[in-house]
């Protein structure tokens, strides 16, 4: 029995922000650009006894400051449900020299109704809870991730920053499931530069 890792890069689109000089936006520190972070694929089935974890990876560049804004995920199997643990992770690494900076945030699947009795606790629910049918009408199970709460606080592009990396995670400790396809999405503001704030 193993656990066996899947590593996804998403690919990134940015869209500058315009209609605002580039003088007002270094004095005021208005977002300049949108920054998504997107993947569509299949978590490949695992072999016999092993269950599997999954890693939404990349950095962000080091030479500006950074708000998330969002981050959701779904997972989908047709046929069945989805039998994925309710909560996944998303951390956010900052590292200057000889120091590492990590912030946590959780994205959660809700059950889609309570237990039969009406007064389950959510930690006793079974897999199905977490499920509901996707698209609508269908056969096609899917459990949807997202932010309980949007985070304030921005990534600040210090001098001695040499690198910001951010990675989402979700697993799962039933063993042997098979395919999922996956739909995930996170999004930043761009703001401030680090020649906004020290000239260079």
């Amino acid at each position: 029995m193993a656990l066996v890792t899947t590593t996804v890069t998403p690919t990134v689109r940015i869209t500058p922000f315009t209609g605002v000089s580039e003088t007002v936006r270094e004095s005021s520190g208005i977002a300049r650009a949108e920054e998504i972070h997107t993947a569509d694929g299949v978590w490949p089935a695992t072999g016999s006894g092993d269950t599997r974890g999954l890693i939404f990876t990349w950095d962000l560049n080091k030479d500006y400051g950074y708000v998330l804004m969002d981050c959701n995920a779904v997972f989908i199997m047709s046929g069945n449900y989805v039998a994925m643990d309710a909560t996944g992770w998303m951390q956010i690494e900052t590292q200057t020299t000889g120091d590492l900076e990590r912030q946590y945030y959780p994205l959660v699947n809700y059950p889609s109704r309570g237990g039969t009795v009406g007064t389950t606790a959510i930690g006793s629910l079974t897999a199905e809870n977490y499920n509901t049918l996707y698209p609508s009408g269908t056969d096609v199970g899917s459990m949807a991730f997202s932010m309980p709460v949007t985070p304030t606080g921005m990534l600040w592009p210090f001098p001695g920053v040499g690198r910001i990396s951010c990675a989402t995670v979700f697993g799962e400790q039933v063993q042997e499931q098979p395919d999922y396809a996956y739909r995930y999405y996170c999004r930043f503001y761009n703001t401030i530069s680090r020649k906004d704030i020290t000239g260079l």
